[in-house]
């Protein structure tokens, strides 16, 4: 039997990020937000779930990955591939906001969307290849230049980086 969220005052449902979280201070006003505090690490949040809990959440050190999938998290870590896509933060935390919406949105949006991410996400791979070229050509320059300066090649092997 699934387990039924808390409702609030309205009789609307609480957002499921709200299961992770444990209000310590009421609202001040009813046009206030209460205070929240993470059940996995203790962090006082503001209780607004798109706001400030779903981004605790998903950058919570103590959450399960499960939980950050949930929310909208990538299932690998964060990889230099990533790092030189040019995708940032406030992207992917837009992204992940944006789960709860993907729902209501046409079937074909969807597919849309995805192939955007899926071509995102090539580039990023050919980003990273040429990055890797680029620092393989600086190294074989420094190889060459040491070898033009009479260094041995055992020498430049032990202390060049490999990759």
């Amino acid at each position: 039997m699934p387990k039924q969220r808390a409702q609030r005052r309205g009789g609307t449902a609480r957002h499921a990020v709200w299961e992770h979280f444990e209000e310590v201070e009421p609202r001040t006003n009813p046009k206030s937000h209460p205070m929240t505090q993470c059940n996995h690490c203790n962090e006082r949040v503001r209780g607004q779930p798109k706001s400030y809990m779903v981004p605790h959440v998903l950058k919570c050190p103590n959450a399960p990955q499960i939980v950050k999938q949930q929310f909208g998290a990538p299932q690998a870590s964060r990889s230099s591939t990533e790092e030189a896509s040019g995708v940032g933060s406030e992207e992917r935390l837009e992204i992940a906001s944006q789960t709860s919406q993907l729902e209501a949105i046409h079937p074909q949006t969807l597919l849309q969307r995805l192939e955007l991410l899926k071509l995102k996400t090539k580039v990023a791979k050919y980003q990273a290849q040429a990055v890797e070229a680029e620092f393989k050509a600086e190294k074989m320059a420094i190889q060459i230049k040491l070898q033009e300066l009479g260094v041995s090649e055992d020498e430049i092997e032990r202390n060049l980086p490999s990759l």
